[in-house]
């Protein structure tokens, strides 16, 4: 895959397996359009069954032979993400791409079932055992992860020992660290798993016009829904970074890094701290830990 330009008849020639989530997002839906343009096949994770096919219908209308599968899955839940990637497996024996595009800011403090932070549990948990998960068939062809951080990484700070906002509830805060907390799993999985022949990166999308926040019924929710409608990039914009950074040739082999606008970027001292990395990779191993028992 090197790019923007799409075939004629995307069935007309195999391409990589590709999975997203998030994929009936503005940026989403749109990687999702570019992959299957470029002749990927591409595994759409998604929430709702009806947007889902929804999606899936207007991928097939700007791409014709798009070779789309839908994978429905609350990916908050541990026990969702396990029966997704048993589904996967079950229907891929390889994987080139995985792209951790989901995420959600929670403007009222939820916890799930299991007790975790909702920001959390769906912005850092769920990409971090996802590819646990899925590492031996990323390996296979030495694949790429690509984890959708923001550039609101720089707003919070980690606190490893408050990660579920016990002390206070800041909806804004919470999800500021867990973009830190996404980039810094990012860069400690390209450390720890060196060697496997799979890359891990992270990228800033930018700030998009999509269905990001609008649940909200707060005031902070309501201003965010105008400063996207002042101020928000589209999501084609969006989707250039996440796109390049799965696809692009000479990316080949290259891993750790954060990108912003289709360029290397330095991201913040935070999240460079291997220590806190470190930590907070175990924490996310204790976290997952009933749902990790290897998969066939």
């Amino acid at each position: 895959m090197t790019g923007r330009g799409p075939p004629e008849d995307a069935a007309a020639r195999p391409g990589p397996v590709c999975l997203l989530t998030g994929a009936t997002s503005g940026i989403g839906e749109v990687v999702a359009t570019r992959l299957a343009a470029q002749g990927a096949r591409v595994l759409l994770v998604a929430r709702s069954a009806e947007r889902g096919a929804q999606t899936i219908m207007r991928i097939h209308s700007t791409v014709p032979g798009a070779d789309l599968r839908l994978y429905l899955s609350d990916l908050s839940r541990p026990a969702e993400v396990r029966r997704l990637v048993t589904e996967v497996r079950a229907s891929s024996d390889h994987l080139d791409v995985l792209i951790n595009n989901a995420g959600a800011i929670f403007f009222t403090q939820t916890l799930t079932a299991e007790g975790n932070e909702a920001t959390f549990a769906l912005n850092v948990l769920a990409p971090f055992l996802l590819t646990e998960l899925l590492l031996d068939r990323l390996e296979l062809h030495h694949g790429r992860v690509v984890n959708v951080s923001s550039a609101a990484h720089r707003t919070a700070g980690l606190h490893l020992d408050d990660l579920d906002r016990a002390r206070g509830y800041s909806a804004w805060g919470a999800y500021g660290q867990s973009k830190l907390a996404l980039l810094m799993v990012t860069y400690e999985a390209a450390r720890r798993h060196a060697g496997r022949g799979v890359t891990f990166n992270a990228c800033h999308p930018g700030f998009i016009r999509s269905r990001f926040g609008d649940a909200g019924g707060t005031f902070s929710a309501r201003g965010l829904r105008l400063a996207k409608r002042m101020f928000g990039l589209s999501p084609e914009h969006g989707a250039d970074t996440p796109t390049y950074v799965a696809t692009a040739r000479e990316l080949a082999g290259v891993t750790g890094l954060y990108f912003v606008h289709s360029r290397p970027h330095s991201s913040s001292r935070a999240s460079r701290d291997r220590e806190a990395a470190g930590r907070l990779w175990q924490i996310c191993l204790e976290r997952t830990a009933a749902y990790r028992a290897p998969l066939p």
